[in-house]
């Protein structure tokens, strides 16, 4: 019985995370900063930028009542983070926001939300890399036909 339930849990989270979106940006942005950006996401809520290098009070879908935490927990490029104010909206990617039950993959850290960011850094990086592995399966298999 453990078993099974362990198995519709796993599936559960996987269609949960496979079901949630993420939006692709491309091409220039008229944006300014990233909270402007954020600004267009459906259920996210950010309040005024007061321009001096601090984060506004961002909520996702009201506010939790575990804490008084408000602020969805920030994940750029996997590695998570407190402050998203360095980012720049031209060198994002995507941006893709969890809540519900998507976010609970993050545990109590997530309890208000997840804002996953990936630039286009990184992305690039991912490109290359995958380049550069089929090319060496590409030879591998090549060297093994000359034996």
């Amino acid at each position: 019985m453990k078993r099974i339930l362990t198995i519709i849990t796993s599936l559960l989270l996987l269609g949960g995370i496979l079901g949630a979106q993420e939006k692709v940006k491309q091409g220039k942005t008229s944006y300014n900063t990233v909270f402007d950006l954020l600004r267009d996401e459906p259920g996210v809520t950010v309040g005024t930028d007061s321009g001096n290098g601090t984060m506004p009070r961002i909520v996702i879908r009201g506010v939790g009542t575990n804490s008084d935490q408000t602020q969805p927990l920030f994940v750029v490029d996997g590695i998570i983070t407190e402050n998203v104010t360095y980012l720049r909206p031209e060198d994002i990617y995507s941006v893709e926001v969890l809540k519900d039950g998507t976010s609970s993959i993050y545990g109590m850290q997530g309890q208000n939300g997840v804002i996953l960011f990936r630039t286009k850094a990184v992305v690039e990086a991912e490109k290359q890399a995958e380049a550069e592995r089929k090319e060496a399966r590409r030879a591998a298999r090549a060297a093994r036909r000359q034996k």
